[in-house]
């Protein structure tokens, strides 16, 4: 049930198309001038997550949690990328580009990086 790096792009472009004119959480995207040039770091990190492939070795390392740390992201933010994020894989759903298997599967590992960021960033 693997998802080609194509579509984990493809969703990751779209995601971040919503979320960084969101009224909510946008402004945090809006301040990176060079955001868009992070969309492939992000793509392939959830291709390594999802499929345990890098597309770029360049991209290494990760570090999530101390990248996002800076940002000062409360838990009705983070809640708000969740939903978005979900929201997205939806309309990919209704577009036959991924399966509802597929969204649960990531949607899993969101789960597990979201609780790891709430830990880090709140306690």
């Amino acid at each position: 049930m693997m998802l080609s790096y194509p579509l984990i792009l493809k969703v990751i472009e779209t995601f971040y198309d919503t979320a960084k004119v969101d009224i909510l959480i946008g402004y945090h995207f809006r301040i990176i001038d060079d955001f868009d040039e992070h969309i492939p770091r992000i793509a392939d990190f959830w291709n390594l997550q999802l499929n345990g492939e890098l597309n770029d070795r360049k991209h290494l390392p990760f570090d999530l949690l101390q990248k996002h740390l800076p940002l000062k992201i409360n838990r009705g933010e983070l809640d708000r990328w969740v939903k978005l994020f979900s929201e997205n894989m939806e309309k990919s759903i209704s577009r036959n580009e991924m399966t509802m298997d597929q969204k649960d599967l990531w949607m899993k590992k969101v789960k597990i990086f979201r609780d790891k960021l709430e830990l880090f960033i709140f306690n």
